[in-house]
C-alpha cells in the first residue's frame, strides 16, 4: 500500500486509472477508511483516475495527538493532489468527508472541478 507524508503526518492513499483520465478524490465519513469506495471504484475505473485516502486518525493513516481543524484536513487534501501531480479533481465527499470537500472548495477553488458532497445536518 502507497504512503505518503503529507505535512506532520503518514497518509495512506490509493491512485488508481489512467493518469490522463480526470481525477476523482473521494474522501470518505467519519470513522471508516478508503475500502468504504471499494464496490464504488469498480464502476468508476475507465472512466476516472480515483484517488482515495485515509483522513488523519483514519485507517492505517497517522492519528496526531495535535488538534486539527476541517481546515487542516482539507490541506491534507491539497498536499495530496499536489505530491500526485494533479492540479484540479472531481471531489467527492461523504459525511465529516463532505465537509472537507466543502472545505477544500472555499479555500482552493482552483483545485475543485465539481464538487459533490453529502453531509448530515442536525435539526
Amino acid at each position: 500500500m502507497p504512503f505518503l507524508k503529507i505535512g506532520d503526518c503518514v497518509h495512506r492513499y490509493l491512485d488508481e486509472g489512467a493518469k490522463e483520465l480526470p481525477a476523482l478524490l473521494l474522501a470518505n465519513s467519519l470513522g471508516t477508511d478508503l475500502r468504504i469506495w471499494d464496490a464504488v471504484v469498480a464502476r468508476l475505473l475507465g472512466h476516472f483516475r480515483v484517488i482515495r485516502y485515509d483522513k488523519r486518525g483514519h485507517g492505517l493513516t497517522d492519528a496526531p495527538t495535535s488538534q486539527y481543524t476541517v481546515d487542516d484536513l482539507a490541506g491534507d487534501v491539497v498536499g495530496l493532489l499536489d505530491r500526485l501531480e494533479v492540479g484540479q479533481a472531481l471531489v467527492c465527499g461523504i459525511s465529516l468527508g463532505g465537509l472537507i470537500a466543502q472545505a477544500l472548495a472555499l479555500s482552493h477553488s482552483e483545485r475543485v472541478r465539481v464538487l459533490a458532497c453529502a453531509t448530515l445536518e442536525r435539526g
